[in-house]
């Protein structure tokens, strides 16, 4: 009768009845065998015992054998939240995931102003989110939305990590702060082609971080982001229009196409408010009631947190890569120059004119150049644009530009004065926009690289930041007629004698002679 677990346990995966079907079937067989013997039948028993046999095997046993060991592995694991730790950010675990809710693929306040029939055809889709959580708070560090999968926005994720992003929170009209960061010792992935990636592995050694990546299908390696995705579905996504339910059948006949109305900067709204103002001050579980920002105060006060990488290890790993070319005034880029001691002895004396630079878009104050093997920190020679970002400073250079398009050089202190200018709504705009796919890309610079023609001028800057005039005339020097005045003969037209001909001006020539 112990066979009915051999029949079950199979990767045709038969039912039980027909196992039990089977398991009579062999009994039969046995007695006909018995019979020729001269041997007495056996007792031949009845379905139901043979079920109840069967419900008394082992589980992980039938299910491995039904299934495979990994799926065995998988179902049957003793791990819930993954390991324990202790100090903060000592094991951090990053994911993406596809966003249960369908948004407008659109600029937030653009859907307002299109005609019925553009509302129509815009095209709407799902959005992936990029999550990290510290494993010992459970706070999360970074948060990031993107088109699709890739080691980009992944990076950009992991940047957040290392830095503060209150101001973030605050321009989502956040209550509580995000101030959560701090130095990573080990990295937790899954094996997506985005954390695989080159780029993305030589980030994470540049910075001294561990990584790990446990193997495909041992999701109970990474509880502690595959929780909070579980909470983020059943306490946020029923909440928003448009939801897809990521079930078809469960779906059923909701309309979430025709409810879609969260534009990316509604639904990144949506997201921060919930994360910091509701998520981390709400009693966890796993941290005995505690809330994941009592448990950083916590956690942060007994034990600290390992330093973030110095501001040159940063550029050099999360800087934008570009090449630029030596001048006697450093290397140009976004219209400002930048000079170090390593740049100005190279060129006089390096033959190689090409130099390889780092650019961090949030701060265009300085950058990190290479020069041999080595990195230097370069300072814009320009003066007042430390914190200024390229947003700012390419959004207050187009003002410009279209205020004054015959002014083709514009002097840093205007430049300054413009961004200064910009309304508090556009840098709030410009600080959502980095967690969403429309942030500056690679390819946004080099466009802009190249219609910027000219430089920056900084002499307002060298002449004891004398303020410049908005008349452009103002400095300039002021010609005025002679007092003598010389009077010049009249010629008298050979064909008139009554219409004075103008007077012919002398025209200069160069004599070889002289």
């Amino acid at each position: 009768m112990n066979q009915v677990i051999e029949f079950y346990a199979n990767t045709q995966r038969p039912t039980k009845v027909q196992a039990v079907a089977e398991t009579k079937t062999l009994f039969e067989s046995e007695n006909w065998r018995r019979g020729d013997a001269g041997l007495a039948p056996l007792l031949i028993p009845s379905a139901v015992t043979i079920r109840r046999r069967l419900d008394l095997a082992d589980p992980y046993y039938v299910y491995a054998k039904r299934h495979g060991t990994a799926a065995a592995n998988a179902r049957f694991t003793l791990f819930e939240n993954g390991p324990d730790v202790i100090l903060p950010l000592e094991r951090v675990e990053m994911d993406e995931n596809k966003l249960d809710v369908i948004t407008l693929l659109t600029l937030a306040g653009i859907w307002d102003h299109l005609p019925p029939e553009r509302q129509e055809k815009l095209e709407s889709g799902r959005r992936w989110i990029y999550i990290a959580i510290d494993c010992a708070t459970k706070c999360v560090l970074s948060l990031r939305l993107a088109e699709n999968p890739n080691s980009d926005d992944a990076i950009r994720a992991l940047r957040d990590i290392f830095r503060d992003k209150t101001p973030i929170a605050q321009a989502a009209g956040c209550e509580s702060t995000w101030h959560h960061h701090g130095g990573v010792q080990t990295l937790v992935t899954d094996m997506g082609s985005a954390f695989v990636s080159d780029d993305f592995q030589g980030t994470l050694s540049s910075l001294g971080i561990t990584a790990h990546l446990p193997p495909a299908g041992t999701p109970w390696l990474r509880g502690h982001i595959e929780s909070f995705f579980r909470t983020l579905g059943h306490r946020l996504m029923p909440l928003l229009l448009g939801r897809t339910f990521f079930d078809t059948v469960e779906r059923g006949d909701y309309p979430s196409e025709q409810l879609a109305c969260l534009c990316d900067d509604d639904l990144i709204t949506i997201l921060l408010t919930y994360i910091v103002d509701i998520y981390h001050n709400e009693p966890h579980g796993s941290l005995n009631g505690e809330t994941p920002n009592q448990a950083w105060e916590r956690l942060t006060g007994e034990h600290g947190i390992m330093p973030v990488p110095d501001g040159l290890t940063m550029r050099k790993a999360f800087g934008r890569p570009l090449t630029r070319k030596l001048r006697g005034d450093g290397v140009l880029f976004a219209g400002l120059s930048y000079s170090c001691e390593a740049l100005r002895d190279a060129y006089l004396h390096s033959p190689t004119r090409d130099v390889e630079i780092r650019a961090d878009l949030s701060d265009i104050g300085w950058i990190a150049v290479k020069v041999g093997t080595d990195w230097h920190p370069a300072i814009a020679n320009q003066l007042g644009f430390e914190g200024i970002s390229y947003d700012q400073l390419i959004e207050a250079r187009r003002s410009l530009r279209l205020r004054n398009k015959r002014n083709a050089e514009i002097d840093a202190p205007i430049v300054r004065r413009a961004i200064e200018r910009i309304s508090e709504a556009n840098n709030r705009a410009f600080t959502l926009r980095e967690l969403t796919p429309f942030h500056v890309t690679t390819e946004d610079v080099s466009r802009h690289e190249a219609a910027l023609h000219y430089a920056l001028r900084s002499d307002a800057d060298r002449l004891d930041h004398m303020s410049s005039s908005d008349d452009p005339l103002a400095s300039g020097i002021e010609i005025r007629p002679s007092t003598e005045t010389q009077t010049l003969p009249e010629q008298q037209s050979p064909n008139s004698s009554e219409t004075n001909a103008p007077a012919r001006r002398k025209r200069w020539t160069f004599n070889n002679d002289q």
